[in-house]
């Protein structure tokens, strides 16, 4: 037999509804100031533990001692953090919020309005990724290692990559080029303000040595990538030229730049053959006018002989 029309209407008043609190959890009473957070449960802080695999590893302190000054004036936190519900370790692991979380630590907050979800392992890490990006930029050795993650866990490719992050694909190129960065380069970027083209720069360099002085570079106050390139540009010519010596260095020069000294010509039936040696170094643009040039000379001395 089938259901009433009472019995379906409350099936779906079921369905529509948030499942009930844990015993750990209670709904946010409605209020005006709350009335965005409808659906967020408040939860025992202590109770909710960062995620040891998000992409995030690094936590700006100034940035953090500013939202927790700014949750301490608001006496409490507005936009809740996203958890899961661990049942084997009872306790509500974090999705994404964590800097919410560790501020909220900070100023001695005792409950947090959090959205309880239940998600995959694929699902999770693409909301804490993209949430991290979306709200303060990860380090951009963090972003490199989190889009690997998604090449080679999520079967990803780069230009996929690229859509979901709202990306070109060279950018995605140019943040993947990161992993090349030695660990005395990694190690600069940890312990100081780097900006991330300068970091991409570096990772250009197979040469450790290049990668730590373009960073100390760019570590310095004033310091423009413009300028580190056109340091870095001087600096690799001149050591070509101190490799290959001033002699060596000039002969090249020559080469690239003066026409061929000599110049052969011969019928088909090779009948005969002309030559024409030129002794002084020629600019490569000039070689049809010193050819004719050359020619019509020629034959005016045998027209006078």
């Amino acid at each position: 037999m089938g259901k009433t029309f009472t019995q379906k209407a409350e099936s779906i008043s079921a369905f529509l509804s948030p499942p009930p609190p844990r015993a750990d959890e209670r709904f946010i009473d409605i209020s005006p100031r709350t009335l965005p957070l409808r659906s967020a449960r408040i939860i025992d802080i202590n109770k909710i533990n960062p995620d040891p695999n998000q992409p995030r590893k690094t936590f700006n302190q100034e940035s953090l001692e500013s939202l927790a000054e700014s949750i301490s004036e608001l006496d409490g936190i507005i936009d809740p953090i996203t958890v899961e519900y661990v049942e084997k370790e009872n306790c509500y692991r974090i999705i994404s919020g964590e800097r919410r979380y560790r501020a909220a630590k900070m100023v001695g907050l005792k409950e947090l309005p959090c959205i309880v979800k239940e998600v995959d392992d694929h699902n999770r890490f693409l909301m804490q990724f993209i949430a991290n990006l979306q709200r303060e930029d990860i380090q951009p050795l963090e972003e490199a290692a989190g889009i690997r993650q998604l090449l080679e866990s999520y079967g990803y490719n780069q230009l996929k990559v690229a859509k979901l992050l709202n990306k070109s694909k060279s950018y995605i190129s140019q943040v993947l080029g990161l992993e090349r960065l030695g660990t005395s380069a990694r190690e600069i970027i940890r312990s100081a303000s780097i900006p991330k083209e300068a970091q991409i720069q570096a990772s250009r360099e197979t040469d450790p040595a290049k990668q730590k002085d373009i960073l100390i570079d760019a570590s310095k106050a004033g310091k423009t990538i413009r300028e580190i390139r056109k340091k870095r540009g001087a600096s690799s010519q001149n050591d070509r030229l101190k490799n290959c010596g001033k002699e060596k260095a000039d002969k090249a020069i020559k080469t690239q730049k003066d026409f061929p000294i000599k110049w052969t010509w011969e019928p088909p039936d090779k009948s005969f053959k002309i030559t024409i040696n030129f002794v002084k170094p020629h600019q490569a643009n000039d070689k049809d006018l010193l050819l004719r040039k050359a020619l019509k000379l020629s034959l005016k001395k045998l027209e006078r002989s």
